[in-house]
């Protein structure tokens, strides 16, 4: 921890925590909010004569310093949190000791409200605030028609009843209330909660809003009573008193992804039914001992654009990166990500300085997905009209292309060297660049890789470090990186293949040609109608043409890898009887979805080459074509398609039984 400062850190937590419990713009997700939780605990931990007084583990709400004007009769509790199945697990075995069941209930995203009834009345609304006491919102929250709140109850009920719940748009509430507001001439809300708190904190509203209220408890009524009264309740939503509340929990977070699920949520509240459990479980001063919080791993975040970088490809694409601050996602930080091309730019109004929101789609790649706010002074970023090197572009296509080669040599030396083409374990973008910069450059082009010394290699600069020093290479390095390019020789033609960066080629159309060309010469000596009439998969015109076009400028480079000793393929044997039981996919298209860990255990790129040397076309795509799908650990939605198409499904263990 040594960039921590552990007084920043409760200050940073303290505001964070007033921002969300007022209901104002969020200072930071809630995932990064627990992260920095966990690192005060953790110093605290191991500084036990440094804790200064706060509240952030004990108060309800952490960093309000007062609750408001309105004394709750009975104080309103946060929830202790878990963090994991397990603590779940612990949770519902406490609960079944002392003889309870418990609900599965959504973690609804809005602000906690109490609704004050007296002789059947609402004549108050309040904020939880501290816990004990909380904002008088009555007047405002009066003028509104809140769906889910009626303003009078049935008879029959106690004197005074505390209705506790989220107060909270639905998000076909939300893109009501956000469109009326954008049509009167004021910026969009940046989310439901904030949308919800800037609507109930108003006196007069000069546009129309829709707002729900959701209840989860009462103090004075029983759950069913509230129900007949037109309240909406959280476990009416969601719930169960299965005992497999793991289960339940994990159902529910696939499900409140789905369209149909009208509220922000982000998590799951579990909760003991009967009440003579909570009764003798009871609560501390902050949290009660019968309920508690889980929260899923977050979707998205909010962050800052803090640079827009222009970069060009292995084929002289541009490329523009976003640089934001860090944020955790799905449970990993992710910093930047690709902005796609100008129009996406242009239609994002995106700028250094924009407030976003970032997620990673198919849960992996990080994306921008909205600008949130573009505060005063930033502007929509402008991509420059010429490469970094000052070459002109063109701009006949949604992706730019730089016209001048050279822009493009470091990209291409890189992704020569990656894990897709030639896989030189232990090489990097940075030694990429330092290898084709500066006046008299070690390598120009891929072949020159095949021809470095150690002494070039360790004396390479990679810049500076933090201190100012100069920064090498190495011997270490050097010498491990060298005995990977001399392996990288015998790596099958489908990847030298690959590693020319051919536009258009990459690893799928590198296994293709090889499965179909057998030898770099067949390639060289190829025209481009002998690839048009190939019959290769996705070969048509503007392919054949870019791929001859691609093998002839690259003579030279080729000429140099042979020279170097590398793998330029060769014809296959003559076939003989029995042959075919080595290719049994022969003519087959299939797809592989999930993770392998037997025969065909590897990455992708590795799993599909293995298919096409059993005869299959290997894809990445279901559809009526596909022949096969095998599916591994952890298949997704591939399965469900492939059923859908009446598509054959073999599991890992099945494939290898009839085929291998």
């Amino acid at each position: 921890m040594a960039d921590f400062s552990y007084t920043d850190a409760i200050d940073q937590a303290k505001t964070a925590a007033l921002a969300y419990y007022d209901g104002s713009d969020e200072v930071m997700t809630d995932a990064d909010y627990d992260t920095l939780l966990d690192r005060i605990r953790e110093y605290e931990t191991a500084n036990p004569d440094e804790v200064i007084e706060h509240d952030l583990f004990t108060a309800v709400a952490a960093g309000v310093s007062a609750g408001g004007n309105v004394t709750h009769d009975v104080p309103m509790l946060s929830l202790d949190k878990v963090t994991d199945l397990a603590d779940i697990e612990t949770f519902a075995d406490r609960i079944a000791a002392a003889g309870g069941t418990i609900s599965v209930e959504p973690k609804l995203d809005g602000m906690a409200f109490n609704a004050r009834y007296e002789n059947g009345t609402l004549v108050q609304v309040s904020t939880r605030g501290d816990g004990t006491t909380g904002e008088d919102l009555t007047s405002n929250v009066l003028k509104l028609d809140i769906a889910g709140l009626p303003k009078r109850l049935g008879k029959g009920l106690a004197d005074t009843v505390n209705v506790r719940g989220e107060l909270l748009m639905s998000f076909s509430d939300f893109e009501f209330s956000n469109a009326n507001r954008i049509a009167s001439g004021r910026p969009a809300f940046a989310n439901p909660r904030n949308a919800t708190a800037g609507t109930v904190r108003k006196a007069e509203l000069p546009y129309d809003v829709k707002v729900s209220f959701v209840a989860y408890d009462a103090v004075g009524a029983e759950p069913w009573e509230l129900e007949l009264d037109g309240f909406v309740l959280s476990s009416a939503l969601y719930s169960t008193t299965e005992t497999d509340i793991v289960a339940k929990v994990l159902a529910f977070g696939q499900d409140r992804k789905a369209a149909e699920f009208p509220y922000p949520t982000d998590g799951v509240v579990l909760k003991a039914v009967e009440r003579n459990v909570r009764d003798s479980l009871g609560a501390t001063s902050s949290t009660p001992r019968w309920a508690v919080a889980y929260k899923y791993e977050a979707e998205t975040g909010i962050s800052v654009i803090r640079d827009i970088v222009e970069g060009v490809g292995r084929t002289g694409n541009i490329s523009y990166t976003a640089h934001y601050d860090p944020v955790l996602v799905d449970g990993s930080t992710i910093s930047r990500a690709t902005l796609h091309n100008p129009s996406k730019i242009a239609e994002l109004g995106v700028g250094i300085g924009s407030i976003v929101e970032v997620y990673k789609a198919n849960d992996i790649i990080p994306r921008v997905g909205r600008v949130i706010e573009n505060p005063e002074g930033v502007t929509v970023y402008v991509p420059s009209d010429v490469s970094p090197s000052g070459a002109p572009l063109d701009q006949s296509a949604a992706i730019w292309r730089s016209l001048d080669p050279n822009d493009s040599i470091g990209a291409l030396v890189a992704y020569a060297g990656s894990r897709d083409a030639l896989d030189i374990d232990g090489f990097s973008t940075a030694i990429a660049d330092a290898l084709v910069s500066g006046e008299h450059p070690l390598v120009n082009d891929i072949a020159d890789l095949f021809t470095l010394q150690f002494q070039q290699l360790a004396n390479l600069s990679l810049g500076v470090t933090e201190k100012g020093t100069k920064r090498f290479l190495g011997a270490k390095t050097a010498e491990k990186i060298l005995a990977n390019i001399d392996a990288a020789k015998q790596q099958p033609l489908n990847r030298v293949i690959t590693a020319l960066g051919i536009r258009k080629s990459g690893r799928t159309f590198g296994r293709r040609l090889a499965n179909h060309f057998h030898t770099m010469d067949a390639l060289l000596a190829a025209t481009e109608d002998d690839f048009l009439t190939s019959g290769i998969e996705g070969v048509g015109p503007e392919r054949a043409a870019l791929f001859h076009d691609g093998f002839q400028r690259n003579r030279p480079v080729i000429d140099k890898l042979r020279a170097a000793g590398v793998n330029m393929g060769e014809e296959p044997a003559a076939a003989e009887d029995g042959d075919a039981a080595a290719r049994p996919l022969e003519g087959m298209k299939v797809v592989v979805t999930g993770s392998m860990s037997g025969a065909l255990a590897g990455t992708r790129t590795e799993v599909q080459e293995h298919i096409e040397r059993l005869g299959a076309t290997a894809s990445g795509s279901v559809s009526k074509n596909t022949s096969l799908l095998i599916a591994g650990a952890n298949a997704g939605s591939k399965v469900a398609k492939a059923e859908s198409l009446g598509v054959r499904v073999l599991t890992e263990a099945e494939f290898e039984a009839t085929y291998l």
